[in-house]
């Protein structure tokens, strides 16, 4: 795919793994990674540049604040196939899961973000259950954590970002 599928589209590139933060924690070369192109899905410009960016910022603030944080982003499609350009599958929704290990304990902050936001939401409201991803994606997140434990945290809806 080259970037000229996004010229003119009304899509930006959204980048999956941020620019900045890759950039301030692991340097030049991780940086420029993050352009190439299997970092990057068609997303609207206000969540893009809004949403998106907002919670990025969040994600860099907790990155800084803790020790041991890790994020997982990823596009959410429905079943009806939209392309851009007849070449790139344009996302329905996004997730992003940010986790905090320390010592024995995990507690994430996780979210589905539409397309088709105004950009005057908070990001609170994008909260989500990490089953909730699970199910509209396919995936399983954290299958080799201890059973009952995988499911607290999977059922567990944020209320707030931590301080």
């Amino acid at each position: 795919v080259k970037t000229s599928v996004y010229t003119n589209s009304g899509y930006d590139r959204g980048h999956l793994a941020p620019n900045a933060g890759v950039a301030f924690r692991f340097g030049e070369k991780a940086q420029l990674e993050t352009f190439l192109m299997t970092n990057i899905v068609p997303q609207t410009p206000i969540l893009n540049r809004q949403v998106w960016k907002r919670i990025e910022d969040v994600e860099s603030e907790l990155a800084n604040k803790f020790e041991n944080v890790w994020v997982i982003a990823g596009p959410i499609f429905d079943d009806d196939v939209t392309l851009l350009k007849n070449e790139v599958e344009i996302p329905d929704e996004f997730f992003k899961i940010i986790i905090d290990e320390e010592k024995d304990r995990i507690r994430t902050l996780s979210f589905i973000l539409p397309q088709d936001v105004t950009g005057k939401e908070s990001i609170n409201e994008f909260f989500a259950t990490i089953d909730e991803i699970e199910e509209k994606t396919g995936f399983d997140f954290f299958a080799p954590v201890d059973d009952v434990y995988e499911e607290s945290l999977e059922k567990l809806l944020p209320e707030m970002i931590w301080k």
